[in-house]
């Protein structure tokens, strides 16, 4: 019978494709990973990887070796799961990783929420943006993660994840004084000829400000860059320009700021997890509290 935990080195090689990459993931030397990589092949009896370049790629055995290590693996999670929901209470620790915005208004609650409902149970946080926590969630480093797809942008989540849907999170257009009125009335092609406030190139929101800029018939003359939401708020407080970001993301001392809300703009919030842990007490527990959080929010939306 196949090591599992050499199966799961393979699979990792599959993603990362280098022994360095595997070796950091699993805190071991990248001799170590070569090692046990040569055992699995002797006990396969075939290649599993071949080298192209710098990287590691897999043969069709280890391609096929990666397909059932997927399932193994699920099933093994399946199993513990649901022997952990014979058991009379939740117990254990859960970790949850949220995006910054979300900390305050989804996390925080959903953590005091498992505390006060489950005295066994105690709640990590980690902050993690999207990008991060969804492979931390498949590669079983967190349990849940807080996650947001922009809705000019599709995700396709890697297999044995799936993903909750909580609430729609509006996007807005911030302006300094002189241009909220001008914008409340005709909307963003009201500042299509302003300095706009923008995140890098790559980065998720750029996408979002794009898409909408186009569909309100202009380009946006993006003069400043700034990676965060916060940051991007005392900018337009301080008469850089204008921006365009998610509501939740806008604090109390900013909301003066708003103009408008962006048309078919929103962050849509969800929970991701792997399906082959829905059964445990402590995943379901935290889901159905991050449904009740997010109840209130839905509504504000």
């Amino acid at each position: 019978m196949y090591d599992i935990r050499r199966l799961i080195l393979l699979r990792d090689l599959a993603e990362h494709t280098t022994m360095t990459a595997v070796s950091e993931l699993h805190g071991i030397t990248t001799s170590a990973v070569s090692q046990q990589l040569r055992i699995l092949e002797d006990e396969v009896g075939a290649v599993l990887t071949r080298r192209e370049g710098r990287v590691l790629r897999l043969t069709h055995a280890g391609r096929v070796l990666v397909d059932h290590t997927s399932r193994v693996v699920a099933a093994l999670e399946e199993a513990e799961s649901a022997v952990a929901a014979t058991g009379e209470s939740v117990t254990g620790v859960l970790t949850l990783a949220t995006f910054q915005t979300a900390l305050t208004r989804l996390a925080l609650p959903v953590a005091a929420r498992l505390g006060r409902e489950h005295l066994g149970l105690r709640v990590r946080l980690i902050d993690a943006m999207p990008v991060n926590s969804v492979p931390a969630v498949r590669q079983q480093e967190v349990d849940l993660a807080i996650t947001y797809t922009y809705s000019f942008r599709a995700r396709d989540l890697p297999a044995g994840l799936a993903s909750e849907f909580l609430f729609d999170d509006p996007l807005v257009l911030l302006a300094p004084t002189p241009l909220r009125e001008r914008a409340r009335q005709h909307g963003l092609g009201a500042v299509a000829d302003v300095d706009w406030i923008a995140a890098s190139d790559g980065a998720p929101s750029i996408v979002s400000v794009m898409f909408a800029c186009r569909q309100a018939g202009f380009t946006p003359r993006i003069e400043h860059r700034c990676g965060s939401f916060t940051g991007m708020a005392e900018m337009v407080e301080a008469g850089f320009g204008v921006a365009v970001v998610p509501e939740m993301a806008v604090s109390e001392g900013h909301r003066h700021l708003i103009a408008c809300p962006v048309a078919n703009g929103a962050r849509q919030i969800g929970v991701t997890y792997r399906q082959a842990s829905i059964e445990r007490p402590a995943v379901a527990a935290a889901i159905r509290a991050l449904r009740m959080v997010a109840g209130p929010l839905q509504l504000a939306s």
